[in-house]
């Protein structure tokens, strides 16, 4: 589940900026998105056993705490303050409840987790997670994991989750979790040539030639718009009695 939330933090913080790009500075933004998830889901690490983690000696492991805390902020300030991340895994435990209880026509719902989970995995490698809710990818992962074991579950969807009664909420969440399905298996890892020239062309952007000049851009827009005064300073005039008048 953290994985999710770290995966999905990083996300929807591209989706406004890249906020960062010297290599070593990404290295510690994507541990301030670990940490950060860490927070979101509850899980209890304080800050000196998530360093603890990193293998460097303690001079180190202070620096890059610091750094953490830093970049937490600024990180939380990209997200607008919406640090919750909605994941599948919640529904998906309370949809196998639900099975136990109310579907009496499938003797051990636990059969369906593993591959449902793999449906899940496969599912956090797209942008699913921005263009479906939470609820629909777990049903569909359920669904999806009865399809392959051969059962059908679509009483399940018309008398316990009463939807036989509701035509046009059916057809449109058959409709999402369809296209769901196609985006899952349509996608495909990509190729190590493919990662090799992304990579080549990250390294391009990661030069200092590259910061350099969208620094310099920067401070010019800073300039253009007035964020930086470029009136020289003068010694402070003396005013009149009728300049104050």
């Amino acid at each position: 589940m953290k994985n999710w939330l770290f995966a999905n933090t990083m996300r929807r913080d591209y989706l406004t900026s890249v906020m960062l790009l010297n290599p070593q500075c990404q290295n510690l933004f994507w541990l301030t998105c670990v940490f950060l998830a860490c927070k979101v889901d509850e899980f209890n690490v304080s800050s000196i056993q998530f360093i603890g983690n990193l293998g460097e000696n303690p001079l180190g492991q202070e620096k890059i705490l610091e750094q953490i805390l830093e970049y937490e902020l600024l990180l939380i300030q990209q997200l607008n303050f919406h640090l919750i991340v909605h994941n599948p895994y919640r529904p998906f435990e309370g949809f196998l409840i639900d099975l136990k209880t109310r579907y009496p026509l499938l003797d051990n719902p636990e059969v369906l987790r593993k591959t449902a989970d793999d449906f899940l995995h496969r599912v956090a490698l797209t942008d699913a997670c921005l263009l479906f809710a939470p609820s629909v990818i777990a049903l569909t992962a359920i669904l999806s994991s009865a399809s392959k074991a051969g059962l059908n579950m679509e009483s399940y969807l018309t008398e316990c989750l009463s939807l036989k009664e509701n035509p046009e909420t059916m057809s449109h969440l058959f409709d999402g979790m369809r296209r769901l399905k196609i985006l899952v298996t349509k996608y495909e890892p990509a190729k190590s040539d493919e990662v090799a020239a992304i990579k080549k062309r990250l390294d391009k952007c990661h030069s200092n030639e590259v910061v350099s000049s969208i620094t310099a851009r920067k401070r010019k827009g800073y300039e253009d718009d007035d964020y930086i005064s470029k009136k020289p300073k003068t010694e402070e005039e003396e005013w009149s009695d009728e300049d104050l008048l």
